[in-house]
């Protein structure tokens, strides 16, 4: 089971991507620099090449190039959001994709009274740790909203090793109409809690894979919390210890959605510790379900209703070490804005000490009408001009790219109640 280099950037890609995780291009391209295009490298990357050839050149081809450059947007600060039709990455809280005008967040048509998700997501590697083994990950289509957080573990690489394939492997179940980005908004919640489930298998089985053939990652694993957000209901699937909270956008209070899969939290749960106990116990960051453990890990599955207002948290073990539950939903009260709200939850955490990497991904609930959306691109963003860098590889030269992963859930075949979906 090989992995996919991308022919743009050279990232080493799982076998399922379809898109490159690193730049966006699409593993089955050949490399090509573009003229006027949807994301910043593949612009920069062009004006370097064009740098000593302008006279080789059309003279349109290199205005338009600077033209593009004056154009592009300011580098995006925090995470950013993962059009899943394309695979561009856009500010948080864009209402369109730059690089092919889908909607993200705002569903198209979409009635007053619908709830749009406006997410953020920050990490941060702490203050006592060299490295961050923490991952983020958000991504829309359609209004549906896809976010992740994964907390790493193994020591230093095997821990980011762990986290960044967690990543990885969830955005190559989603990314792209091959994996049914397009048809996310028609599927049922028991057909969402199935592509979660198979996604998450997918993930466990890539840490798996990398473990086993690279002796230094022996080991590792991660853990993640997953939410699919979809007008006013969150699915999530769950392993590890990372949390998902909500926060009741009308009365302030604040529910634990997930439970710890930790054997501290098994013991505070069958009575033989006290709260007190399990936050000072010396086994409380030992999990007993994570990722790249065994081969059926399998996650949790939980649903909630939303309502305009509900704030909705997913966050790695280091936010609550060091913020309580109440103070996360204060913190979560005192602004509208899913960026402010996710700053202030790692700052908190950072000046009680940050002893370990700190993340936050913060939704809030908005009905569609309060929300204001920015115009879509000019369509001139999407027009491309290629100048080709490299030959495409010949037929007889392409890797074997099969694979024994298991096929994608297609919603005929879960509504058919094959073996497969089960």
């Amino acid at each position: 089971m090989e992995n996919r280099t991308c022919p743009n950037c050279g990232h080493e890609n799982l076998p399922r991507a379809i898109f490159c995780f690193q730049c966006g291009a699409n593993l089955d391209d050949p490399p090509v620099v573009r003229g006027i295009h949807r994301q910043r490298r593949h612009v920069e990357d062009a004006m370097r090449y064009v740098q000593g050839r302008e006279n080789s050149l059309e003279p349109d081809l290199v205005r338009n190039l600077r033209e593009a450059r004056a154009k592009l947007p300011p580098p995006i600060d925090g995470t950013p959001i993962t059009c899943l039709r394309c695979g561009t990455l856009n500010k948080p809280l864009a209402s369109y994709c730059i690089g092919c005008g889908a909607t993200l967040t705002i569903p198209e048509n979409a009635e007053e009274s619908h709830l749009v998700a406006r997410a953020s997501a920050r990490s941060d590697v702490g203050q006592l740790r060299e490295n961050n083994e923490d991952r983020v990950g958000l991504w829309a289509r359609h209004g549906i909203v896809l976010a992740l957080v994964a907390d790493g573990m193994g020591g230093a690489v095997a821990g980011e090793e762990a986290s960044r394939l967690a990543v990885e492997a969830v955005q190559a179940d989603f990314l792209g109409e091959a994996r049914g980005s397009e048809t996310l908004d028609q599927l049922t919640e028991p057909e969402v809690a199935d592509k979660l489930r198979y996604a998450v298998r997918r993930a466990n089985r890539a840490v798996i894979n990398r473990a086993n053939d690279h002796p230094e990652f022996h080991g590792m694993g991660t853990t993640l919390t997953l939410a699919f957000v979809r007008n006013n209901r969150v699915v999530i699937a769950h392993v590890g210890d990372s949390r998902a909270y909500l926060v009741d956008g009308h009365e302030g209070w604040i529910n634990q959605i997930t439970d710890d899969h930790s054997f501290v939290e098994a013991l505070l749960a069958s009575g033989h510790i006290s709260p007190e106990q399990a936050a000072m116990h010396p086994m409380r960051n030992v999990l007993y379900r994570a990722l790249g453990q065994v081969d059926d890990t399998e996650a949790d599955f939980y649903s909630r209703s939303l309502a305009e207002g509900d704030r909705l948290i997913l966050c790695s073990d280091g936010l609550p070490r060091h913020v309580p539950a109440a103070e996360i939903a204060e913190i979560a009260e005192l602004s509208d804005d899913p960026e402010v709200i996710a700053q202030a939850l790692i700052d908190r955490a950072n000046e009680r000490g940050g002893e370990d990497n700190i993340s936050a991904v913060v939704i809030v609930m908005e009905r569609a009408a309060d929300v204001e959306p920015e115009e879509p691109p000019s369509d001139v963003v999407f027009d491309d001009t290629e100048v080709g860098l490299f030959q495409a590889v010949p037929p007889d030269e392409v890797q074997d790219r099969s694979t024994d992963e298991m096929p994608a859930v297609r919603p005929d075949d879960l509504r058919e109640g094959s073996d497969d979906a089960r």
